[in-house]
């Protein structure tokens, strides 16, 4: 399923009470098509005088990209909620999953015989689903053991890791691509030195239609 404002409304009202005492206020609901996130917490913050941070202006996201069981959905409202109840009530946790956070979590599976986790790991039918054509900078890697992998490049970081890959000790060669296969949706934008394993015979048949890049100089260009 693909959640909208009224479901998402009703499953926090409902779970308020059931689960926070009803105690957390209303706050602005948002629908997005992030991939990077199933739902999510906005807010801004400032320093207080002893260190400690004061959170206001909260905004809740759901990502409606994906379909997914009701479960899920229903799952990641309740993550996001004990973020909510955490933040709104300035309770100054070890760290954005820490021991607060997990105390409560783990509570609520307990009680209420939910399922709630730190982290989602999308299904093959999930990432299959995310079919959206978005520009790719591709930088397939061989290792000097013979596997192979990718680090799919944001734009900002390009330059330098173009330069940096090719340095890290077991690192045999790279070459550089760009293709807007869907296929690639599925990684995160690298800002930093990472690098995702990937089969051989998979990663070929997704680079088929993909175009080489070349630096020459200061300038990368689709090589002609």
């Amino acid at each position: 399923m693909k959640a909208t404002k009224e479901y998402i409304q009703k499953k926090f009202d409902e779970y308020n009470r059931l689960c926070f005492d009803g105690k957390l206020e209303p706050l602005p609901i948002r629908l997005s098509r992030a991939r990077t996130f199933l739902g999510q917490v906005a807010y801004m913050r400032k320093r207080k005088w002893n260190g400690s941070w004061h959170y206001y202006n909260f905004v809740f996201k759901i990502s409606v990209l994906l379909d997914l069981p009701e479960q899920e959905v229903e799952d990641t409202i309740l993550h996001e909620m004990i973020h909510y109840y955490i933040l709104s009530n300035q309770i100054q946790d070890t760290s954005a999953h820490g021991v607060v956070f997990r105390q409560m979590m783990q509570d609520i599976n307990q009680r209420f015989h939910r399922n709630l986790t730190i982290t989602h790991r999308r299904s093959k039918e999930e990432l299959e689903q995310d079919q959206q054509v978005r520009q790719h900078l591709i930088c397939v890697v061989r290792f000097k053991n013979g596997q192979t992998g990718i680090t799919i490049a944001a734009k900002t970081r390009l330059y330098r890791l173009w330069n940096a890959l090719p340095k890290v000790p077991e690192v045999e060669s790279c070459r550089w691509y760009v293709s807007t296969d869907s296929y690639f949706n599925r990684f995160p934008r690298a800002l930093s030195l990472k690098v995702y394993k990937v089969p051989q015979e998979e990663l070929k048949l997704h680079l088929q239609d993909a175009l080489s890049l070349v630096k020459t100089g200061n300038v990368i260009q689709v090589q002609k």
